[in-house]
């Protein structure tokens, strides 16, 4: 069975970085810009509660089922 996809919610916006939560888990999608010899440079990490999720740049699946045991 597929995973559900994330559903992002609105961009909360900082200095060179944006962060939008997953409304069914508790993954956040974290964009950030840093400038590195003149240029800039984009990436995004994905981490849930304190924790930095590592999938070699891919998105990290939805997890209806913990959003759902906890009441959401």
């Amino acid at each position: 069975m597929n995973s559900p996809r994330h559903r992002w919610g609105d961009k909360v916006r900082f200095v060179h970085k944006t962060e939008q939560q997953c409304a069914r888990c508790d993954v956040v999608k974290v964009g950030r810009q840093e400038w590195q010899g003149g240029r800039p440079i984009y990436w995004t990490e994905y981490w849930r509660e304190l924790e930095r999720i590592d999938r070699a740049g891919k998105t990290p699946a939805c997890s209806l089922e913990e959003a759902s045991a906890c009441g959401r």
